[in-house]
C-alpha cells in the first residue's frame, strides 16, 4: 500500500482521550459519539497525541517498532489502514496528501463504536 511519505497526521482538534489500562476513549465533541481504543490502537493514538506539529508514517512505525515483536512491513501496512480509517472517520487529519488521492481502507479491528 502505498502513501505520501510527506503525509503528517495529528488529531483533529474536536477530539479528546481519556486513557486506562484497557486502552482509550475518544470524544468526538462536534458529533457527539465515543470510541473505544484497544490498548494497541492507544498506543497509536498517543504517538500522534505527543507530535503536536504531526507525524509521518514511518515516524509512527519507528515509534512503535521497538514495542511490538512484528515484521516492519507488517507494522506500517497495519498503522497505514488504521490511521487511515481515523481519518475518514473525522478523529485525526492528514496534511501533505496529494491532489485528489485517497487512501484505500480495509477493516481494522482496534476501533470500535462505543
Amino acid at each position: 500500500m502505498s502513501t505520501n511519505q510527506l503525509a503528517k497526521w495529528r488529531i483533529s482538534p474536536e477530539v479528546r482521550a481519556t486513557y486506562s489500562e484497557d486502552g482509550a476513549v475518544l470524544l468526538d465533541i462536534n458529533k457527539g459519539l465515543c470510541y473505544g481504543l484497544n490498548p494497541v490502537a492507544a498506543r497509536i493514538w498517543v504517538t500522534i497525541e505527543t507530535s503536536q506539529a504531526g507525524i509521518t508514517l514511518d515516524g509512527i512505525v519507528g515509534a512503535l517498532e521497538t514495542l511490538f515483536d512484528v515484521p516492519e512491513h507488517k507494522l506500517e501496512d497495519d498503522v497505514l489502514n488504521y490511521v487511515s480509517k481515523l481519518e475518514r472517520m473525522g478523529l485525526i487529519q492528514r496534511s501533505g496528501l496529494n491532489h485528489g488521492s485517497r487512501p484505500s481502507v480495509r477493516g481494522v479491528d482496534m476501533l470500535r463504536n462505543s
